[in-house]
């Protein structure tokens, strides 16, 4: 029998982040939050929550403008 679920593919945070090199404690440090947090945003756990400011440091970190920013850091679902 085949599972027609959706799998889920790699979140597009963790994809950017090990392609320039980045661990999640680096994110963590440079925004003010934990690495369990960064975590927990690239598997789907948890929505971030950040400011205006912790928001562009992110954008500066993954060198992505506002509108490379993919609308969700978790896993995405493959149909």
């Amino acid at each position: 029998m085949v599972d027609d679920a959706p799998q889920p593919k790699e979140s597009p945070l963790k994809r950017r982040r090990e392609e320039l090199g980045l661990t999640q404690r680096d994110i963590g440090l440079a925004l003010g939050k934990t690495d369990q947090t960064i975590s927990n945003w690239e598997t789907g756990i948890y929505e971030p929550k950040m400011t205006p400011r912790e928001f562009k440091k992110l954008c500066e970190l993954l060198k992505w403008s506002i509108e490379d920013m993919p609308e969700d850091f978790g896993p995405l679902l493959s149909s």
